[in-house]
């Protein structure tokens, strides 16, 4: 007897290593599944197979627990039988004699498919079909529970195999006694209508969110206190399985000694003690609690829908919604207009929360308004309809009225739709010539086009005259003293200044001749009239590296002379330099026209210099910017003093001293981010001028 309760010990070990492998191998076909299509199918088939094997032994565990919880005679012994040939019909609650060692079978997939109540089985015969017939999963309705045929097949077998389970379970339900309450529901809330004002009363905050009712406070009250003496002598001892049936419910809050209408979430039973999580329709807020302090909710308190309306703040945007230090800080805010009376008026009903602007009572406050002045958020700007919005188009002269879109030219030559340049080399050259010292085709002196190689990659031998250079002003000598305007800091030792003026009277030119502007004043103002802003041409090709160009400064929108620094034609931005002012901006190709002749005159205004008797100490971009920075703040927008060290073709070296007469470089020694040299003054009254002749 005690061999084969050991054996019975092991096999029972056996079993439930078993189930915990089948549990393991079952989670598994998921990640079987999710695997390339070219493999789902093969995929598929074995784990049909796995899941074969694994009905088998679950039948067979089946038929054993049952087995084991049958009233057997004590009088019967575990030994083995071998008389019973068959299990015989047998009436309901009667069991035959069985030997339990032979029930529980070895821990191998078994390929027994008999049912414990002789439930007839079937086991599927597949028909081979050729690869194109065979169908994966093919479903015949939308709804996931059809399936294809074979899936059918295991899922019926299967079915028959536990139908005598179910059917004894749903006996015992039967017999068992009825239920002590009936669930209802809730009718559904109103919906509100946008742009209309209702009144309101703040219940509860949950993050950025918030609960608000507008229906009479006064029935939410009065229908707590009814539920609340209700219970006091309806109360129902309930137990986990009751209240897993359970839709709405009440609940009871310690804190506020009052029962509330909810709506059941989930049960915990993780620990000993069963808890149970509540959403409260009528305050928004969820509520665990014990399990004691639930009850079932009776008809006479579903006749009112949910007090309680899901709320957001419409109009603005939060900063950041995954910090949890700024919700917190949120939620302060808002927490303290909870059981205020307020004004909400809806601006979006279209989803269960409501997009609101909330204006709080007395005061007239809105709380949107408050976040926003708080700096916890900010106003999101609404985009108007076309029709409602003055597209702004820039400058007047930059907006054709007559451009149609849809009217575009169209091009057979790519370098003319790119460049706006078409190519007449091949009307100007010999297409004859293939080289020689002749240097003519076979017509000889009858041929009047140009003979000429071209080049093999077919580069253009064009050249088009663009307005490339500006006279430099004439700079004074070296050791003299003059008055500058620091009009831009491009380094730590490197700037534009502009040169003071001599005020000339300008005289009148005669009626039809117009006159150059001999200021920048002049300049300025004639570049920006009405009439030469409406008569700029734009560019007929990509502009040239150095050329000089009208370009639009985009922080005034006004006209200045400029020279292209470089192009991108992916974006179509240039990048110019104001010749007059020294800084550099991008802008687009349509920000860029013609320069006229009549501008050319001026000498470029903004003089580069250096400063005299400075060194960086260290070779860090960083060092350099804070040096920059400094320097700007020194100089830049100033008049000051400088005495000329030396001077270039277009550029001097200067030494600058502020109002009360301290040098600048020394300023900027003391901030140790630059360190001062030793330096003279270059006399140049005995350089010979030199030319250059193109």
């Amino acid at each position: 007897m005690e061999a084969r309760i050991k054996v019975f010990s092991e096999k029972c070990d056996h079993a439930i290593t078993d189930i915990n492998k089948l549990k393991t191998q079952a989670k598994n076909f998921v990640h079987q599944l999710n695997c390339d299509p070219a493999d789902l199918k093969e995929r598929f088939l074995n784990c049909m197979k796995n899941l074969d094997e694994f009905t088998y032994l679950i039948t067979d565990f089946n038929l054993a627990l049952s087995k084991l919880g049958s009233n057997t005679s004590i009088e019967l012994t575990p030994v083995q039988d071998t008389s019973i040939t068959a299990l015989p019909a047998r009436p309901s609650r009667i069991c035959t004699p069985y030997n339990l060692i032979d029930v529980l079978t070895e821990p191998t997939p078994s390929t027994s498919n008999a049912c414990p109540n002789q439930c007839p089985t079937e086991k599927p015969l597949r028909r081979k079909l050729s690869q194109q017939d065979q169908v994966l999963i093919a479903f015949s309705s939308p709804s996931p529970s059809s399936s294809s045929g074979s899936i059918n097949v295991r899922k019926e077998t299967t079915e028959k195999e536990v139908q005598c389970e179910l059917v004894e379970e749903l006996k015992n339900t039967a017999d068992g006694a009825p239920s002590p309450f009936k669930c209802f529901n809730l009718p559904a809330q109103t919906i509100l209508t946008t742009d209309q004002e209702y009144p309101a009363k703040i219940l509860s905050v949950d993050g950025v969110s918030f609960w608000v009712t507008t229906d009479n406070y006064n029935e939410l009250y009065n229908l707590l206190i009814e539920m609340s003496e209700y219970y006091k002598t309806n109360f129902i001892e309930l137990n986990p399985c009751d209240v897993r049936t359970l839709t709405y419910c009440a609940c009871y809050d310690h804190k506020r000694d009052k029962f509330f209408r909810g709506l059941f979430i989930r049960l915990n039973e993780e620990s000993n003690a069963n808890y149970v999580e509540v959403f409260l329709v009528d305050t928004g807020e969820v509520l665990v609690s014990s399990l004691v302090n639930v009850q079932p909710l009776p008809q006479k308190f579903c006749k009112y829908p949910p007090f309680a309306r899901c709320c957001y703040l419409a109009g603005i945007e939060f900063l950041v919604c995954n910090d949890k230090d700024y919700i917190d800080k949120l939620e302060s805010v808002l927490k303290q207009f909870i059981n205020k009376h307020c004004i909400i008026i809806v601006d979006d009903n279209s989803s269960e929360a409501l997009g609101v602007f909330v204006r709080m009572l007395p005061s007239g406050t809105f709380l949107n308004n408050l976040l926003i002045d708080q700096g916890l958020a900010y106003e999101i700007v609404e985009e108007k309809s076309s029709s409602e919005v003055k597209i702004e188009r820039g400058p007047p002269e930059l907006v054709d009225p007559e451009c149609d879109i849809n009217d575009c030219p169209e091009f057979e030559d790519p370098v003319e739709a790119v460049t706006g340049y078409h190519n007449r080399d091949e009307a100007d050259i010999c297409k004859h010539y293939k080289g020689g010292p002749e240097k003519t085709c076979f017509k000889g002196a009858r041929c009047t086009k140009k003979h000429i190689l071209k080049h093999p990659e077919g580069w253009t031998l064009d050249r088009v005259a663009v307005a490339g250079k500006c006279l430099p002003l004439p700079l004074p000598a070296p050791g003299a003293w003059l008055q500058v305007y620091v009009c831009h800091v491009v380094h730590y030792d490197r700037f534009y200044v502009q040169l003071p003026q001599e005020t000339r009277k300008v005289e009148a030119s005669s009626f039809g001749v117009v006159l150059p502007p001999s200021t920048l004043e002049a300049l300025v103002r004639d570049m920006n009239s009405p009439a030469s802003r409406m008569a700029y041409k734009p560019l007929k090709m990509a502009p040239a590296l150095g050329e000089l160009v009208a370009a639009l400064y985009p922080a005034d929108e006004k006209w200045y002379r400029a020279r292209v620094v470089s192009s991108t034609r992916v974006d179509q931005n240039i990048e110019v330099v104001y010749i007059d002012y020294g800084n550099t901006a991008w802008v687009l190709e349509d920000g860029v026209r013609q320069l006229a002749a009549r501008h050319w005159a001026l000498p470029a205004q903004a003089v580069p210099c250096a400063l005299a008797g400075v060194r960086a100490r260290t070779q860090l971009s960083r060092d350099w910017a804070d040096a920059r920075a400094l320097l700007s703040a020194l100089i830049a927008d100033k008049t000051i003093s400088a005495r000329v060290i030396s001077r270039d073709y277009d550029g001097m070296t200067l030494e600058l001293f502020d109002n009360e007469g301290e040098s600048i470089a020394e300023r900027l020694a003391e901030s140790k981010l630059v360190e001062v040299t030793e330096y003279a003054i270059s006399d140049d009254s005995a350089a010979q001028q030199r030319v250059v002749v193109p």
